[in-house]
C-alpha cells in the first residue's frame, strides 16, 4: 500500500472567511503531541455496542451522516459489486441494499480493528463531517468523496482510486485487481506493526521511542513554530503520525474532538460538586444513573469523579441509564416490569416463565424511578412463538413484540402444527398489541379479489409489480395467491420489486434514458456505450419505479477505448481498462502510439461519473 497523507481543509476554509486576531488562541496545556491517544483506546472496537449506537451518536451532534434517507445514502457510493465487497473484505459484502453511514463506520471498524470514535474523529478533522454545516449537495458530495482524507497528499490531489465515503474506509481495487487499502485498515497497518510504524524518516519508518521532527501546518493558535520534535511514545500515536506528518493542526485537532468527545471512557461515574444525582458516560453522551439501576447493575457510586459544571455541560444528555435487557422489577403497586432496550413493559408471571424469566428474582423499584422510563405495550411470549386463547380459535404469530393473526391461507401454507401452538388465556390476549396478519412466505404472489395489482412478497413487505414487471421476472399468473383485501391492506408496503438480474431497460420510453440493472443496483448507459456496445434496451420501465432502485456507477466504454471530457481546462487523456478509466501521462500516451483521432471526446460529466484507476506512467 502506498502511504499518503491527509490535507487539512478545515483550517483553509476558516483562515479564508475569518480575520487573523478572530482565529488566534492558545494550545490546551494538557495536550501531550508524543500521546496522542492509548493503544488500548485506539483499538478498541467494542465502543458503542453496534451501528446503532454509531447512529444515535450522530444524531445528538447534529452530523450529517445521521441522514439515512436514499438519496443520501447514494451518496455513500457504495459498490454493489459483491465480489468487489468481498476482495475488500466487507464483512457484510451480500447485504442486499445500500448502508447508511453510522453501518458502513460500524462495518468498517469490525474489518479493520480501529475503534470506530478514532474513525468519526478523523471524519471531522478531515471534512468536518461530524459537526460541519454544508451549503451545497456539490460541497457536501466533494467532502463525502474525500472523508477521511485519506490519498490526499499536501503535494497534490487525491488520487482517483478512493472517491467516496465507502472507498475512502473500506479501499478498493486497481485495474489489475491489486487490492489497496483503505484509511481504517491503513492506521490498523501501521498501528500493528510491530514496534508502531511512524512516519518516514529518511526512507525509513519511524518507530515507537523514536524523536521525529515534523512540519506544521501553520494558523489558528498563538506561538506554534514552522518545525516541532517529538517523541512517539506507543503504536497509536505512531499510525496518527504516518497518516498525517504535522502537530498542529492535524493531530492536535484530532487529539482536541477526540478529548472534547470521548475523554472520559464509557462507564465513568461522575457528577458536579453541587448535584445528588450520578451520570455515566456512554460514547460521548452522559446519563442519568437512577439508584435502582445502580443496584441492579452493581455499579459503585462511591467511586465516581466529581467534575466542573463546564466539564459537566460539555457532553450531551442522553437518556435515562437502563438497566440490563430482561431484568425484572416489581413496584410499590404490585405491578411486574420487564426492561428490553431501556422500555419498561408489563408483563405476567406466565410471559416470564415462557422467556425463561424468573419471577421471583424481580428487584423493587420505587415509582420515582420507574417514572424515568418509557413505558411500552404489555410483554407478549417470545418471538416466533404461535399463540391462541383456550376458546378462541384464532392463531396469532408473537413478532417484534407484537401478535398477527394467520389467515387460513398463511396458516396452511407455513405448514403449521398443533405442536407449535402454545394455549394462552383469552383474556391475556387481549392485552397485546396486535398488529395485522402475519405475511406469507418471501417469493409468494398476491393480490387482493376486487384489484388487479400483484404484489411480491419480500423481507415480509409486498412490492408492486407492473405488468412489464412481471414479463420481466417470469412469472406466471396461476402462482398468484388471492388474499382477502383487509389482509393485503395490512401488509407493509415496499418499493416496487427490482427487475432480474441484467437486465437493459429504457425509462418512461424506447428511446428514453438506457441503464442496466445488475447487482442490486441500476447503471445509466450513455448513447456512446449504448452503440459501441450494440446495447438496447429489452424493456420500458417508468421514471417513477426507476427512480426507487440504487444508482450504481455508469456502465463504461469497452477495455481499450481512448476517451477524454469537452472541458478545455482538463485534458486528461483516459485508457478503458478493467472497466475503469485510468489517466497516461505524456510518456505512456506516446509509448502506445495513440493516434490524436483515436481520442474520444465525451461529455466531461459523463467522464466524470466513471470508475477511475491507478495513472498509467509506462
Amino acid at each position: 500500500m502506498k502511504q499518503k497523507i491527509a490535507k487539512i481543509f478545515v483550517t483553509i476554509i476558516i483562515v479564508a472567511s475569518l480575520p487573523w486576531t478572530a482565529l488566534a488562541q492558545g494550545v490546551d496545556p494538557a495536550f501531550n503531541p508524543g500521546k496522542l491517544i492509548d493503544d488500548k483506546v485506539f483499538s478498541d472496537t467494542q465502543t458503542f455496542g453496534g451501528a446503532e449506537g454509531v447512529q444515535k451518536f450522530l444524531e445528538v451532534k447534529g452530523s450529517v451522516l445521521a441522514n439515512t434517507s436514499p438519496a443520501f445514502i447514494a451518496k455513500l457510493k457504495e459498490p454493489g459489486i459483491t465480489m468487489l465487497k468481498e476482495a475488500l473484505e466487507d464483512p457484510r459484502p451480500n447485504l442486499g441494499r445500500l448502508r447508511t453511514a453510522a453501518e458502513l463506520i460500524w462495518d468498517a471498524s469490525k474489518q479493520s480493528g480501529l475503534n470506530p470514535q478514532v474513525i468519526l474523529v478523523t471524519l471531522n478533522k478531515e471534512q468536518s463531517l461530524v459537526t460541519g454545516q454544508f451549503n451545497s449537495d456539490g460541497d457536501l458530495q466533494r467532502a463525502l468523496d474525500h472523508a477521511m482524507g485519506f490519498a490526499c497528499p499536501d503535494s497534490g490531489g487525491c488520487d482517483s482510486l478512493f472517491p467516496g465515503f465507502y472507498y475512502q474506509l473500506f479501499g478498493n481495487l486497481d485495474a489489475d485487481g491489486n487490492r489497496y487499502l483503505g484509511a481504517a485498515k491503513s492506521l490498523m497497518k501501521s498501528f500493528a506493526t510491530p514496534g508502531g510504524r511512524g512516519p518516514a524518516i529518511n526512507g525509513q519508518a519511524a518507530r515507537v521511542g523514536d524523536v521525529i521532527t515534523l512540519d506544521n501546518t501553520m494558523g489558528g493558535y498563538e506561538g506554534i513554530l514552522p518545525q516541532q520534535a517529538i517523541q512517539l511514545v506507543n503504536s497509536a500515536t505512531a499510525a496518527l503520525y504516518r497518516y498525517t506528518p504535522h502537530v498542529f493542526n492535524g493531530n492536535y485537532n484530532f487529539w482536541k474532538f477526540f478529548t472534547a468527545w470521548f475523554r472520559y471512557p464509557n462507564g465513568t461515574l461522575l457528577s458536579m460538586a453541587s448535584d445528588v444525582n450520578t451520570y455515566i458516560i456512554q460514547n460521548g453522551t452522559k446519563q442519568l444513573v437512577p439508584n435502582f439501576v445502580a443496584a441492579a447493575r452493581g455499579l459503585n457510586l462511591a467511586g465516581k469523579i466529581t467534575v466542573s459544571p463546564n466539564e459537566f455541560e460539555s457532553y450531551p444528555t442522553d437518556k435515562v441509564f437502563a438497566p440490563a435487557d430482561n431484568t425484572i422489577a416489581k413496584s410499590g403497586d404490585g405491578k411486574t416490569y420487564v426492561f428490553l432496550n431501556g422500555v419498561k413493559h408489563l408483563a405476567s408471571v406466565f410471559v416470564l416463565t415462557q422467556r425463561g424469566l424468573n419471577p421471583s428474582a424481580a428487584l423493587d423499584i420505587s415509582s420515582s424511578d420507574a417514572a424515568l422510563f418509557d413505558t411500552g405495550p404489555v410483554l407478549p411470549p417470545k418471538d416466533g412463538t404461535i399463540i391462541r386463547g383456550k376458546t378462541d380459535p384464532a392463531i396469532y404469530l408473537v413478532d417484534g413484540g407484537q401478535i398477527k393473526l394467520f389467515s387460513a391461507a398463511i396458516f396452511k401454507q407455513r405448514k403449521i402444527t398443533a405442536k407449535q401452538i402454545t394455549m394462552v388465556p383469552d383474556g391475556e390476549i387481549s392485552t397485546y398489541t396486535q398488529n395485522g396478519f402475519v405475511p406469507p412466505l418471501d417469493g409468494t404472489l398476491v393480490k387482493a379479489p376486487d384489484n388487479g395489482t400483484v404484489y411480491l412478497i419480500d423481507t415480509g413487505v409486498k412490492k408492486p409489480l407492473t405488468a412489464e414487471l412481471f414479463k420481466n421476472l417470469g412469472y406466471s399468473f396461476k402462482n398468484v395467491v388471492t388474499l382477502a383485501g383487509e389482509e393485503v391492506g395490512s401488509l407493509a408496503l415496499g418499493p416496487f420489486a427490482s427487475p432480474k438480474n441484467k437486465t437493459f431497460f429504457a425509462v418512461d420510453s424506447k428511446i428514453g434514458p438506457l441503464y442496466e440493472f445488475k447487482d442490486g443496483t441500476k447503471h445509466l448507459i450513455s448513447a456512446y456505450v449504448a452503440k459501441q456496445r450494440g446495447i438496447t434496451p429489452d424493456y420500458v420501465f417508468s421514471n417513477s419505479m426507476a427512480v426507487t432502485w440504487y444508482d450504481g456507477i455508469p456502465i463504461p466504454p469497452r477495455d481499450g477505448t481512448v476517451i477524454m471530457g469537452d472541458n478545455k481546462n482538463d485534458k486528461t487523456v483516459y485508457l478503458v481498462s478493467g472497466a475503469q478509466l485510468r489517466p497516461l501521462t505524456y510518456q505512456a500516451y506516446k509509448n502506445r502510439r495513440i493516434a490524436a483521432k483515436k481520442i474520444i471526446i465525451l461529455p466531461q460529466a459523463e467522464v466524470d461519473s466513471y470508475a477511475k484507476g491507478e495513472i498509467l506512467t509506462k
